[in-house]
């Protein structure tokens, strides 16, 4: 790590936090393991399904967040597939879809401050949880 933090070095969280989400040569920076060069409509699944079936393991969730926040978000709103593309609806939702995953099913926690934090989805129907259950509230008593 680098010099500063507690014990010394500087942690993922602490470079986070004192980053410039927006500036190009940061987010250049950036290395996140595998997730380097995935375009992000592909890591919602791996985020939702890894951490159920095995969790801890099969990918690092801190690196996903990095990658998402760092890499993908666009200054003047939006999300990208990756580097270098335009922002779109539908990378958008994935990309808010996979840091919702890493954050509350990866293990590690949130990447940065406090307010990095999504609300929690129901990674099957990817909706955000709270809004499922009172969806499901209302149809048991229109049914029932």
């Amino acid at each position: 790590g680098e010099p500063g933090g507690e014990g010394g070095t500087t942690t993922a969280t602490e470079k986070a936090e004192k980053t410039d989400l927006h500036t190009e040569p940061e987010a250049a920076k950036v290395k996140t393991n595998a997730a380097t060069g995935v375009p992000a409509c592909v890591l919602f699944p791996i985020a939702q399904n890894e951490p159920i079936t095995n969790p801890g393991f099969g990918y690092n969730a801190l690196a996903l967040q990095g990658w998402l926040l760092l890499c993908c978000q666009l200054k003047h709103g939006g999300l990208q597939d990756k580097p270098g593309k335009g922002r779109d609806h539908y990378h958008t939702c994935y990309c808010l879809s996979g840091l919702s995953a890493a954050q509350h099913f990866g293990g590690d926690g949130i990447l940065g401050p406090a307010t990095n934090l999504l609300e929690k989805l129901n990674p099957v129907v990817n909706v955000v949880e709270t809004q499922l259950v009172r969806w499901m509230r209302g149809m048991e008593k229109t049914t029932g």
